[in-house]
């Protein structure tokens, strides 16, 4: 196995473990629970095991009745399988997994508070990933970033949210209050990406994620926002979101603690059309955090003996990020078969953020085959500029690099409740001796 340098090991350590799990967060941000209302819950009757949307069907009954009167309960278990065939930092292959636990309750059912609701999701995780082995920005399986780095075994409760909906300048507005769990928030705001469970698992193919990256520590935030709704189209449209910067994932801490390092705030708009009855936008999304980040400048670092290597500075990060979708292919009669892109892109400044550009763009078919309504397929790329201050402060111990990657998919329909995806991934890591990785995988969904 090839070995990193004291400095890179520093540097993933002390940085990247915390990047990596909370850093897809700070993309967009809107609540699990406005998806979750949006959609009915349709009455199930209980089924051949082939015909169920969920694989313990509807309970006799119970399930239907909870949902009637406000209460929504969903478990999926999700089990990965990915190798490194070749390239990357190291040949290995390995398993994983989650149960994910969610709980939905729309209180204007059970006891009559209108446009209130409350939302849990919990977590277990199993099983060991490949994400070191790939390389340390390669994010190659959104799915298994959770829990945080060093909790990769036991259950956790990620998010706990109330939030309620009220009237605002003669729309439609929605307020979220609670422990914010990062990955939902931008699955809410992007429903194509499914938690890394359904369609694209790298989370560089899906959203501009890397330059994000520290503004916060950890998968968790205690937080809140406010969003406002498209009330035609039933989407967001522009959105404040204020959180602390540290992870309360498995430390449920105070409000207080969650704050002391700083603050993340940010921001967003969204500009809908139509173009020939089909979808698209156009996103503008800032943030700016006020927690201090070690300086990546080689200036600022220093060589205190008996402690090595120490920032002498720090500075607050910030990024922009532009976004573009659309949707260019629909089926007659059946609006979930269709076709989308999706194009963004981030900048940032060169100091303190160790990526300071990225670009990405997908194009993702549902349904494209009239025999098999609801399989799915995308093919992404993307790449990452790392910022020249960040590779001259390791270029001394090793000569780092750009990164990119292309990423293909397709989710077959076994039956309603199991989704099978085979995935392949060629990565370009950001070591410069490093060749391409070859990341074949299997991904199985089961809703229970």
């Amino acid at each position: 196995m090839k070995k990193s340098s004291k400095l890179t090991h520093r540097y993933r350590r002390a940085l990247i473990p915390n990047f990596v799990t909370a850093g897809i967060s700070l993309l967009l941000v809107i609540p699990l629970s406005l998806s979750a209302q949006s959609i009915d819950a349709a009455p199930q009757a209980d089924e051949t095991i082939w015909k169920r949307d969920k694989l313990t069907g509807d309970w006799g009954g119970s399930r239907t009745k909870l949902s009637e009167k406000g209460v929504d309960l969903e478990f999926r278990l999700s089990q990965y399988q990915q190798w490194v065939t070749s390239g990357g930092v190291d040949r290995n292959d390995e398993y994983g997994g989650t149960l994910d636990y969610r709980v939905i309750i729309d209180a204007g059912k059970l006891f009559g508070a209108k446009g209130l609701s409350f939302n849990m999701h919990a977590r277990t995780r199993f099983g060991q990933d490949i994400n070191a082995d790939v390389g340390s920005f390669a994010l190659q399986n959104t799915g298994l970033l959770s829990q945080s780095p060093g909790d990769y075994h036991g259950t956790d409760i990620t998010g706990l949210t109330v939030s309620q909906f009220f009237p605002l300048f003669g729309g439609l507005a929605q307020a979220t209050l609670g422990k914010l769990d990062a990955i939902d928030l931008v699955t809410g705001f992007f429903p194509n990406i499914s938690y890394g469970q359904e369609g694209f698992w790298n989370a560089n193919s899906m959203v501009s994620a890397l330059p994000w990256f520290g503004a916060v520590a950890g998968l968790s935030l205690y937080g809140g926002m406010v969003v406002t709704i498209d009330q035609e189209l039933g989407l967001p449209k522009s959105g404040l979101i204020v959180t602390g910067t540290t992870n309360v994932a498995t430390d449920w801490g105070s409000v207080s603690d969650a704050f002391k390092d700083g603050t993340w705030l940010a921001g967003f708009h969204r500009v809908y059309w139509k173009m020939d009855e089909k979808l698209g936008y156009f996103m503008i999304f800032g943030g700016y955090s006020t927690k201090d980040q070690s300086s990546n400048d080689p200036n600022d670092w220093i060589v205190i003996p008996g402690q090595g290597i120490e920032s002498t500075g720090t500075k607050n990060p910030w990024d922009i990020a532009l976004y573009v979708y659309q949707d260019f292919w629909q089926a007659k009669g059946n609006p979930d078969r269709k076709a989308n892109f999706m194009i963004g892109g981030t900048v940032g400044p060169d100091d303190p953020q160790f990526a300071q550009w990225n670009f990405f763009a997908n194009v993702e078919a549902f349904g494209l085959k009239e025999s098999r309504p609801h399989d799915r397929m995308g093919a992404a790329v993307w790449w990452n500029g790392l910022s020249p201050n960040f590779k001259d402060l390791v270029s001394p111990e090793i000569d780092l690099r750009n990164t990119w990657g292309v990423e293909v998919y397709y989710n077959f329909e076994v039956t309603p409740s199991i989704h099978l995806s085979p995935d392949l991934q060629l990565v370009k890591n950001e070591r410069e001796g490093d060749d391409l990785a070859i990341v074949p995988g299997i991904r199985l969904v089961i809703d229970l």
